[in-house]
């Protein structure tokens, strides 16, 4: 039987857990074509135990990655947050493809370790223009009911991603009317699908009930605003049949029941994951995707809510100027000028 993993949980968790694990990445694009990246990995709250070594990041530490540890904590502001490190890694590349081709991760961290990354260069005579895209893609996973059939790919971009566009002619109150139906939409697929999960390990233990003929009844009677797990399902069950046979179920089939609830909800481990994704150019800035512009940094938030449904890219424009190609193009004048005069003073000669 095919695993089905699926991201399931109320909205205010997600929210809440928003940066559990967050990281905070630096790329820094060189005239030269070289890149250079850090990676800081950040702690929060009172009374944490640092980390000292590099096994937390999101990817492996290969010997080309350069370790720091600071003598003391520094402080930092994470999208509003205040968050403390003391550590980063650090490597050079001769481009930015090269970290996508070398980085060396586990399966389950494969949307946040490795974006697919790439630099195009297009040479003009005054200037040289670049174009950087990043793609993370989605989350790998597999919901017994898809989004689909409770929000459509407009509604599901704009909740995880906050794509707009197409609301800017409503007021406040139209957009918080429109949102509402979206959460209550959305919070009815994190429900269904805890269900899903929660009655397929119940059905396929059960001997002498025919669940299918309950099923939806079932679903009815189930307190939505709770976690949907298997005892909550078999408790539902017993005051359904007027017994204690799905109470026992769970208590003999305990282990295995929570085991792969966990194993099939597993992914949702991963919707705390926050990277604040820092870009610095090297010249005049075009145009971007970026939410954030700082003078020659440019900031994307890329999480696992973001990633939920769809891919999350991040796009920029900028340029360089071609000194050479300025100062051939002056010596040319120039001498077109000095052509000029010359043939001017033998005429007149």
């Amino acid at each position: 039987m095919r695993t089905k993993k699926v991201i399931i949980s109320i909205l205010a968790i997600l929210l809440a857990t928003s940066c559990e694990t967050p990281y905070r990445m630096v790329t820094t694009l060189k005239p030269n074509g070289k890149v250079h990246r850090e990676v800081y990995d950040f702690e929060r709250g009172e009374g944490f135990k640092h980390k000292t070594t590099a096994d937390q990041f999101l990817f492996h530490i290969t010997p080309d990655w350069k370790i720091y540890q600071f003598d003391t904590v520094v402080t930092y502001n994470f999208f509003g947050e205040k968050l403390e490190y003391r550590m980063k890694i650090s490597k050079e590349a001769n481009s930015i493809e090269q970290f996508s081709r070398e980085i060396q991760y586990d399966e389950e961290y494969r949307s946040f370790a490795k974006p697919e990354e790439l630099l195009v260069k297009k040479f003009r005579w005054f200037y040289t223009y670049y174009s950087f895209k990043a793609v993370y893609k989605k989350m790998k996973y597999e919901a017994p009911v898809p989004i689909g059939n409770y929000l459509n790919e407009e509604e599901q971009k704009l909740w995880t991603q906050g794509n707009n566009s197409n609301y800017k002619v409503m007021n406040g109150f139209e957009m918080y009317n429109h949102l509402n139906e979206i959460n209550k939409n959305f919070m009815e697929w994190v429900s269904r699908n805890y269900f899903e999960i929660s009655f397929e390990a119940i059905k396929k233990r059960t001997t002498g009930y025919n669940l299918d003929t309950v099923k939806e009844n079932l679903y009815e009677n189930i307190n939505k605003d709770g976690d949907i797990k298997p005892k909550t399902v078999c408790s539902v069950l017993d005051s359904l049949y007027k017994t204690i046979y799905f109470s026992e179920l769970y208590k003999t089939n305990k282990e295995a029941l929570d085991k792969e609830f966990e194993t099939e909800t597993a992914v949702l481990n991963l919707v705390g994951t926050t990277i604040r994704y820092e870009l610095v150019i090297p010249d005049r800035l075009i145009k971007t995707d970026a939410p954030i512009i700082n003078s020659d940094t440019l900031i994307w938030k890329v999480d696992g809510m973001r990633l939920l449904f769809d891919d999350y890219t991040l796009t920029a424009e900028y340029r360089t100027p071609n000194t050479w190609t300025f100062v051939i193009s002056g010596l040319i004048v120039l001498t077109a000028i000095a052509c000029l005069i010359l043939r001017r003073m033998r005429k007149c000669c």
